[in-house]
């Protein structure tokens, strides 16, 4: 996220998919110590990040909702605002070693416990507009021949949240409870999921594309109006 001496060099349009292009927000810490942040827009309209100190900013969207996970030094304390129309919100985050946060966008005060995901960290939301939740993980499921997909429930509305493979009586992860995350290990094919909220099936199919072996996806279930929604990530690592 944010410390002083941030460079703009490489600030650059977004890349395919929902993945950014390399933009350095902040340092790269030592290789044995990194950690590692992520950007999302969970909302129904852009949401800006901007660097605390060096103003560094760069403009998430429905398009391309989420930044790469861009490594910074472990235990150093990071900052800076995120803002959408009239609202802002200031957040902070400490990383540990190996963990990667996700730091989350959402409409007004819906979705998980305000200011809190999974070890979540608190900000100050100003305006009531913009509500941000923090998500931290530690994977520790990496397998070459696999593909890895996560479930990041952010909806307090949706009961029992489950993706299930369409078509299909298959479940591929539920028993997630409102800001915490679950992940498992998957084959490397073509997959859709579908959301199923209380029993029923909510919205549309999810087409995850063709996954490929080693890499790692998130799903992120997010409050959209009176509703609930679905999409996923890329979880790449900027280089």
């Amino acid at each position: 996220m944010f410390v002083s001496g941030l460079a703009l060099s490489g600030l650059g349009l977004f890349a395919h998919g929902a993945c950014a292009a390399d933009i350095p927000l902040y340092p790269t810490g030592p290789a044995e110590d990194a950690s590692f942040v992520r950007f999302v827009d969970g909302g129904a309209k852009p949401v800006e990040v901007t660097a605390a100190e060096s103003k560094a900013r760069l403009t998430l969207d429905a398009a391309q909702p989420a930044t790469r996970f861009f490594p910074i030094a472990a235990r150093k304390p990071i900052a800076g605002t995120l803002t959408r129309g009239g609202a802002h919100q200031d957040v902070s985050a400490t990383v540990l070693p190996g963990e990667f946060v996700s730091i989350v966008a959402l409409d007004g005060a819906d979705g998980a416990d305000k200011g809190t995901g999974k070890g979540g960290d608190k900000g100050s939301d100003k305006g009531g507009a913009l509500h941000v939740v923090t998500i931290r993980e530690k994977p520790d499921d990496f397998n070459a021949l696999k593909a890895s997909v996560a479930f990041y429930n952010l909806d307090a509305r949706c009961a029992a949240p489950t993706l299930k493979v369409p078509g299909r009586d298959i479940v591929l992860l539920d028993g997630v409870s409102v800001g915490q995350t679950k992940r498992r290990s998957v084959n490397p094919v073509a997959l859709s999921v579908q959301l199923v909220c209380g029993g029923q099936s909510a919205g549309e199919p999810l087409n995850l594309g063709t996954l490929v072996a080693g890499q790692r996806y998130t799903v992120f279930l997010v409050p959209a109006g009176a509703h609930s929604r679905i999409f996923f990530a890329n979880d790449a690592v900027n280089p």
